[in-house]
């Protein structure tokens, strides 16, 4: 494959003796996947900055990527999800997103299992990637790591007068923003106790409007829980963000209350695995008026 010669080349991928199970004993971080489909899926969603931050404690694994001020993506993996995990102390750090994912699709298509490893601050990321279907073959890749950046902090007032919150079937709500205008420069959601209850509109460069309207009686609801009418405009650059966990979700939780913050985690499972989700922050551009 070109891009594993150009990691190669880059000295990301290493010819070097596997490490032996007592050489595990000496890192922060060690977990091992048996399949990697979800996990590189999900990394993929996130991909939209240079880099991310890694964050590890008994509570799991934690990928954040933000663009300014306006977007933050967090990927959220709980230990259960992992066939093995073990962490000293609370490790933490940055490395290069896309490098990342182009390590996790070494092998194209195939299945492979996958061993993450950290040994502390200034050592490199290793990954262990070996595909099921081939036993002779085992690669290791090790990624530079620089010193974390703490994320924005961001989050809803759970004991907010105006939380709302919708939970949809995700390849619901995927094809929902797939019909609405490529073109838009806004997005408006409403959510309201009163009909349409959840309403999408799209405002393009010469003000026109394209719209979507949700009833909460709708097959593609699982929940609705609204306190109150709450209407925000956001960027449509930075709800396209999101398109790449929006296709591979199987629901999404959509919150949001008066301040106009929008939280939308997207859950992701494959076959039998436990659900790793990916929980986005966007902020609104301006108040509108909900009246």
């Amino acid at each position: 494959m070109q891009h594993s010669k150009v990691l190669y080349e880059k000295g990301i991928i290493k010819n070097r003796k596997m490490l032996t199970q007592s050489q595990y004993e000496n890192y922060k971080l060690v977990c091992r996947l048996e399949h990697i489909k979800t996990l590189y899926s999900s990394i993929k969603a996130i991909c939209f900055s240079d880099f991310g931050t890694l964050q590890a404690s008994e509570d799991g694994l934690l990928i954040t990527v933000e663009q300014g001020k306006s977007i933050q993506a967090t990927l959220f993996i709980a230990p259960a999800f992992f066939a093995e995990f073990k962490v000293d102390g609370s490790p933490s750090f940055s490395v290069k997103m896309n490098v990342l994912a182009e390590c996790l699709s070494l092998f194209g298509l195939s299945d492979c299992s996958i061993k993450i490893l950290y040994k502390g601050e200034g050592a490199p990321l290793l990954l262990l990637l070996e595909p099921h279907d081939d036993d002779q073959v085992s690669t290791e890749c090790s990624i530079k790591t620089t010193n974390v950046e703490e994320p924005m902090e961001y989050d809803l007032d759970a004991n907010s007068s105006s939380l709302n919150t919708i939970f949809m079937r995700g390849p619901d709500l995927s094809n929902i923003f797939h019909e609405l205008d490529k073109a838009a420069d806004e997005f408006e959601f409403t959510i309201s106790p009163l009909k349409p209850h959840f309403k999408i509109i799209t405002l393009g460069v010469m003000q026109a409007e394209s719209s979507v309207e949700v009833a909460k009686s709708s097959d593609m609801v699982i929940l609705f829980n609204c306190r109150a009418t709450t209407v925000a405009r956001y960027k449509s650059q930075q709800i396209k963000l999101t398109n790449k966990a929006m296709q591979v979700a199987s629901k999404v939780a959509i919150k949001t209350d008066a301040s106009g913050l929008l939280e939308m985690h997207f859950m992701m499972q494959c076959d039998d695995q436990e659900e790793m989700y990916v929980r986005f922050f966007i902020t609104p551009l301006l108040e509108v008026d909900g009246n």
